[in-house]
């Protein structure tokens, strides 16, 4: 019976930085756990999870293959430095239709009371000033 492994491949060196069983069963099969201590846990690992983070590394490539196979030429351990392939985020807006430009308010009509509000235009019905555009006096604001 032969017992597949995956391990991780630098493609700049062709060195291997990890390596584990690739189904989880064959974790306790004598023959791997020979190998999993004659090489040490940062070159085979029999945690998946452990050997999942080397997957997203850069510069990496999985290749399953035979541990009889593997075990010929098992010294090319790369010593690159490596980092975590950056995802990159891409952030979208999207407009709700409730989100509508506002109608023309008068510059502090959000922050005035409706009392304040009336009071403004009784005081310019009263004092003749001419309400253009509904504005609470005739000098404009910035």
């Amino acid at each position: 019976m032969s017992i597949k492994i995956q391990v991780a491949v630098c493609t700049e060196c062709n060195g291997y930085f990890s390596a584990a069983p690739l189904e989880q069963k064959n974790a306790t099969h004598p023959d791997i756990t020979d190998h999993f201590f004659y090489h040490g846990e940062p070159w085979f690992t029999l945690d998946c999870k452990t050997f999942d983070k080397s997957k997203n590394l850069e510069n990496t490539k999985i290749i399953i293959t035979d541990l009889k196979e593997h075990a010929k030429d098992d010294h090319r351990y790369c010593h690159c430095k490596k980092k975590q392939v950056s995802a990159r985020i891409k952030y979208a807006y999207e407009p709700l239709a409730t989100e509508k430009s506002l109608p023309y308010l008068e510059k502090n009509e959000m922050e005035t009371e409706i009392y304040f509000k009336d009071l403004y235009y009784t005081y310019n019905n009263f004092h003749g000033i001419a309400g253009s555009g509904h504005r609470n006096s005739g000098t404009n604001f910035r």
